[in-house]
């Protein structure tokens, strides 16, 4: 949260400046982020908002040291778990 400063206003959580990285990863080599600035990239049809997140998950859920798929079974499995809504108009516009 003090690097990813808007995550907990925002749907996303936005980008530091590398060098701000480098504060902690010293021996981080120069990062190209994609250009909208975003790592991982859910379909336009999912409704991911880190606000609404943030009130029950901790960051690690999601983002663990190693890389893991963010597919609908992870998503699934993590709201069976923590007992959160599965319908589907919870994360998708039926509309689309």
């Amino acid at each position: 949260m003090t690097c990813h400063q808007t995550v907990l206003q925002a749907a996303a959580a936005g980008w530091p400046p590398v060098t701000q990285c480098r504060v902690c990863h010293v021996d981080m080599a120069e990062v190209k982020f994609p250009s909208a600035g975003r790592k991982r990239v859910v379909p336009d049809f999912v409704n991911f908002s880190h606000v609404r997140h943030k009130r029950a998950a901790q960051c690690e859920s999601c983002h663990p040291t190693e890389r893991v798929a963010l597919k609908m079974k992870f998503c699934v499995d993590c709201h069976k778990s923590e007992k959160a809504a599965t319908v589907c108009n919870v994360c998708h516009e039926l509309g689309q």
